[in-house]
Parts: C-alpha cells; sequence; structure tokens
C-alpha cells in the first residue's frame, strides 16, 4: 500500500549535500539500544557496513546508568542482570567486560502501604507452594517451546495463551507464584490481567534459570561499560544526538534518510537495508514514511509505564528497603499506578524507587507521586517531619514498556501480519516489541530470526 508520510521539502538527492555529509552503507539501523547495537555487532561479523541513528547522547538504551559523583557508585538505572546464555557471555567477552554472578532474589525489607506510610504485616506463600507453582508454571512453559524465540504462533492460537495471568495461575493451580511474578516482572501492569502470552515470553525459560541459579552482572555493576565500549568500537559509525527528519523507502535499491545531527545543515544517509528497532508506536517513529499496513499494525499496540529514580534528602535510612503492599488485594498487591518498592544503592544515602502504571504517565506526575508517597512514608515512621523535601538526582522513562496488542488482535493474526512486514521496502525491524522486553531474548531473536533474513537480503 502508498506512503501515508511524505516529506517534500527535503532532499533525498545526493548531489545537493557536500560528499562529507552523505554516508553510505549496507544497513542502516535506527536506535543504538540492545537491538541496535548487538546487530550492529553481529552484522560487521559478516562484513556489512553499518551505520546506527541514535537520537540519545550514548548507545544502550534502557540500559542507562548513574555514577555518583561523590563515591564513584555506579548506579543501574534500567537493565541490571542477564540469564547465564552463552550469548550474553560472549557478548560481553568480546568487549572485554567481566562479569560475575548476581542473585536474583528479592528481599523485601518492610512492607508499606504507601497510601498511609505504615509498615504492614504479609505473610508470603510458604517455600514449598512457590516451588511447587514454579514446576507448575514450567510444565505450562514447556508447552510453547516456538514462543521464546519469537512470537510463532499456531493458529488458532491457544487459548491458554489469551488467559487473563491471574486467570492462567488459578487454573492450573499456580497462583502462589503471584507475588514472584510481581517482582519479576516490574513494567507488566496490571499483573493479572495482561495476557498470559506476554507472561511466557518474559518469565521464561532463562529467567526461572536465573531465579535458581543466579544471573549475570559486569563486575564492575556498571551495565553501561558493555555500550561505551561498542560507542568506542564503532567509532564515526555511530551517530549520536541525531533524529530522523525525513525518509524514502520508494526505492528497490535502497532507503534514503535524512537526518539531524550536531551540524548546522541536515546529513544523507543512503544504506541498501534499514534495520528498524524504535518502539513501533506511531510517535515514535517521526520521520519514518509510514505505509498504510504499517500504522494499520502499529497503531494496535498499547503499553505500560515503567520508571526508575534517585533520590536524596529522603530522611530515611540508607540501609532500609520498603515494598509496598496494598492490604485486601489479592496477594496484597499494590494499586499501580505506584510505587513498586525503595531500596539503598549504598552511594551517599541515595535510595533507588521503582514505580510501574498500567498506561504511559508524564515525568512530572511520576516524579509527585513518588515524592508526596516518599514524604508521607518519612513522617509515618518518624525519620522526618513535614519540612522534608527529597529530590531527585536522576531519572530515567523506561516507556512505552512492555507493547501489546487486544487479544482479538492475537487470535486474528496480528503478530503473522507484523512479522510479515520484514524485508518490505527494504525495511527489517527488532526489539522488545517483535520479542519480549529482555536484553537476552532480543539478542536471541536477532541472531536466530533477523540476521538471517537480513543477511539473505544483502
Amino acid at each position: 500500500m502508498g506512503t501515508i508520510q511524505i516529506y517534500a521539502h527535503y532532499s533525498f538527492d545526493p548531489r545537493r549535500y557536500d560528499p562529507q555529509d552523505v554516508y553510505k552503507a549496507d544497513v542502516a539501523i535506527v536506535g543504538g539500544g540492545s537491538a541496535g547495537v548487538y546487530a550492529a555487532v553481529r552484522l560487521e561479523d559478516y562484513n556489512k557496513s553499518i551505520i546506527i541513528i541514535e537520537k540519545n547522547s550514548y548507545l544502550g538504551g534502557h540500559a542507562e546508568t548513574y555514577v555518583d559523583p561523590q563515591s564513584g557508585v555506579p548506579i543501574n538505572l534500567g537493565v541490571i542482570a542477564f540469564p547465564r546464555t552463552q550469548i550474553v557471555k560472549n557478548y560481553f567477552a568480546r568487549f572485554d567486560v567481566p562479569l560475575e554472578t548476581f542473585s536474583l532474589s528479592y528481599s523485601a525489607g518492610v512492607y508499606v502501604d504507601f497510601s498511609t506510610g505504615k509498615i504492614v504485616s504479609f505473610q508470603a506463600p510458604a517455600t514449598a507452594d512457590v516451588a511447587a507453582a514454579l514446576q507448575g508454571y514450567t510444565i505450562q512453559l514447556e508447552k510453547y517451546p516456538a514462543l521464546q524465540a519469537g512470537f510463532n504462533l499456531t493458529y488458532p492460537v491457544p487459548s491458554d495463551l489469551l488467559l487473563p495471568y491471574g486467570a492462567f495461575l488459578k487454573k492450573y493451580n499456580i497462583s502462589a507464584l503471584i507475588p514472584t511474578s510481581f517482582a519479576v516482572n516490574q513494567g507488566y501492569s496490571p499483573l493479572l490481567n495482561i495476557s498470559t502470552i506476554y507472561m511466557l515470553k518474559y518469565l521464561n525459560a532463562n529467567t526461572l534459570n536465573s531465579l535458581a541459579k543466579g544471573s549475570l552482572t559486569p563486575t564492575s555493576h556498571n551495565t553501561g561499560d558493555l555500550y561505551v565500549k561498542a560507542l568506542a568500537h564503532f567509532g564515526p559509525h555511530a551517530l549520536l544526538n541525531t533524529s530522523i527528519l525525513a525518509m524514502d523507502r520508494s526505492s528497490p535499491q535502497n532507503v534514503k534518510i535524512v537526518v539531524e545531527t550536531n551540524r548546522k545543515h541536515p546529513r544523507l544517509i543512503i544504506a541498501k537495508k534499514l534495520l528498524s528497532t524504535p518502539p513501533p508506536k506511531i510517535h515514535q517513529l517521526v520521520g519514518y514514511d509510514l505505509s498504510a499496513d504499517e500504522i494499520e499494525l502499529f497503531s494496535q499496540f498499547f503499553d505500560n509505564g515503567y520508571y526508575v529514580g534517585l533520590l536524596n534528602h529522603t530522611g530515611l535510612p540508607a540501609n532500609m528497603s520498603y515494598t509496598a503492599l496494598s492490604p485486601g488485594q489479592i496477594y496484597d498487591l499494590p494499586h499501580l499506578p505506584g510505587i513498586y518498592g525503595i531500596g539503598p544503592t549504598g552511594a551517599s544515602g541515595l535510595l533507588q524507587v521503582f514505580y510501574g502504571s498500567p498506561t504511559p504517565m508524564s515525568i512530572r506526575d511520576v516524579q509527585a507521586d513518588i515524592l508526596a508517597d516518599v514524604k508521607r512514608l518519612a513522617i509515618a515512621q518518624g525519620y522526618s517531619n513535614a519540612s522534608i523535601e527529597p529530590e531527585f538526582v536522576a531519572f530515567t522513562d523506561h516507556a512505552p514498556f512492555n507493547l501489546m496488542v487486544s487479544d482479538k488482535a492475537i487470535a486474528n493474526g496480528f503478530y503473522k501480519k507484523l512479522y510479515a512486514l520484514n524485508g518490505r521496502r527494504n525495511t527489517f525491524y527488532s526489539g522488545a516489541a517483535w520479542q519480549a522486553q529482555d536484553s537476552n531474548s532480543i539478542w536471541e531473536y536477532t541472531e536466530s530470526y533477523i540476521l538471517p533474513i537480513l543477511l539473505a537480503s544483502l
């Protein structure tokens, strides 16, 4: 179908540009996050030239790290740990970033009702019941091995995959897994209403193995180390602080992209193929010459909000962690939007806070809600008074997070249609929406699905 967005006021003619402002590559990669950087590394392994277009001043996407200027302690605001897979070990090893074991055990500290600031009691499911629930969950997960490599569905779609997650757990008598699921799947909200297919893809076999045996994290405790070294490797082939002004995918021979960098005038990228990795939401794809098919599919996505901040001057003990509860709910799951928990960082009294919402919110509203809850908690616990003024020293917005579509769309072949976009108009797609909100899963999807079809097209 025809192109919807046209940007005629930008030229795609290389003769209209200074030669130093024209880049040519086998593959132009939009997005320098987990999907884009891994794909770039692997394409270079196959002797393909790449150019990365990244809107931020760094590579890594959700792998954001704040380094406390006083203590030098790194605090990961996004990706913290990775499963013990060979693909993870190989990737970090090639950039000489050593790894160590990281336990995925979740220390609750004290439980808090943030609506009152009061500490509340909570009786977690018995260890034996959780172990039995994990075993039962694993049995169900193993019914869908193809689902772990992408949205490889059979039709009609198995009804269990479209059950609300809470109903799925109840059906198989494994509801004791709810608190664990809530802790592991932060950002997936409302947890018990989400279609089971999305939970199986995130709480997958590798994640279960991490819960049992521990996962991996950089020895430096700075996830960003991987991407700092990747940036040094790519050099001028990674364009940071760069936005797309216009795109032309009408030619069967190439893709042309006009970008805005820190120079005073636009630059032109000409590539044989395009790999697009941003979340496929219309507002995320500014400058794209979206087709009617792309608009029809991408418009069906909805998503969650997930936010992480670092707080100073809270009045709270620097070594205490607080886990949110809402007494009276099933397993006392906290109301969202709201705080998941607050925990120590080991850095100059800074506390880290995690916040989730069923739908994306403005940063202003999220921060206001967090500050009000923290202040209420400190006062209620006698650590401070009404004059307390906590403040953010760092904050990151991970929305759009966990892109989903309706059960009806899934049953009607949404993902079959979505995957069929690959190769059209010299364009391929990767990222969390095409697999799961998990770096290892994205890398495995890139390795097993995207690379073979992309390389075959070159």
